[in-house]
């Protein structure tokens, strides 16, 4: 097994990453549909009632798809991303987020290099947090440190926005899934991965958060996007009950 193998995802082949961003390519390299899943994030978020005075924390933000929508929304100095690749970010910031006048709007400081999520370093606390294809790319460990660590950091009615694709609960967790729209195959031990609803619910129960309910969203790659409250609000009964019988439909 060579190094690059043991890695949890081709997002942690930071070097090569860096490489690629020579060439300018640093929308396509965060999955491309720029303009579509940026849309689709930010829309999210306000539909769920994001106002301009809430601070956010865009895990995995990339080169910013969906943090130039929410710069331009929020007050200065309340969008905060966190993303393993420095150099995607640099290239976000001075490709994206610079041109559209949004620099003074986002100070360099708001903005992590982090690959153990420790966003208590930008030493504030979050009233949203979004982690929009990150999980599917993390082996469960690392999405349970993730949690762990963003728990402290959020505000006491604080929510995070979480996508991950699903696999349903009849199927074996190990055999791949092709998902018809968007392309992708999905699996249960490699990257891009999948998980059943019960995981999801034990990555979240085991950090201190729990499953509020699932949202509906329209992704054009199949992922499904849950909210995660901390464990001291009332969860929604389906998921507080534990009741991990639910089909790929959403939850009505």
């Amino acid at each position: 097994m060579t190094n690059d193998q043991r890695l949890p995802s081709a997002y942690h082949r930071t070097d090569a990453i860096a490489r690629a961003m020579e060439s300018g390519d640093h929308r396509q390299i965060i999955g491309g549909m720029w303009d579509e899943i940026g849309r689709l994030q930010f829309d999210l978020l306000v539909d769920n009632g994001l106002q301009p005075r809430h601070r956010l924390i865009d895990l995995g933000c990339g080169s910013f798809r969906g943090g130039v929508h929410f710069a331009n929304y929020l007050d200065a100095g309340n969008y905060f991303g966190a993303d393993i690749n420095a150099s995607i970010m640099d290239a976000g910031y001075d490709r994206e987020l610079a041109p559209l006048g949004l620099a003074n709007k986002v100070p360099r400081a708001n903005l992590l290099v982090t690959g153990d999520f420790d966003v208590g370093k930008l030493g504030t606390t979050f009233d949203y947090a979004l982690a929009l294809s990150l999980f599917t790319h993390l082996p469960i460990n690392l999405i349970r440190t993730c949690l762990e660590k963003l728990r402290p950091t959020m505000a006491t009615d604080g929510r995070l926005f979480a996508t991950f694709f699903v696999c349903d609960d009849g199927l074996p967790l190990w055999r791949p899934i092709s998902h018809p729209r968007g392309g992708i195959t999905t699996y249960g031990d490699a990257d891009p991965y999948h998980y059943k609803v019960a995981d999801i619910e034990f990555m979240a129960g085991s950090t201190g958060w729990h499953i509020e309910r699932e949202v509906r969203f329209d992704h054009p790659r199949s992922q499904r996007c849950f909210v995660l409250a901390t464990a001291g609000r009332t969860p929604c009964p389906v998921f507080g009950n534990r009741r991990s019988t639910i089909s790929m439909g959403l939850i009505r």
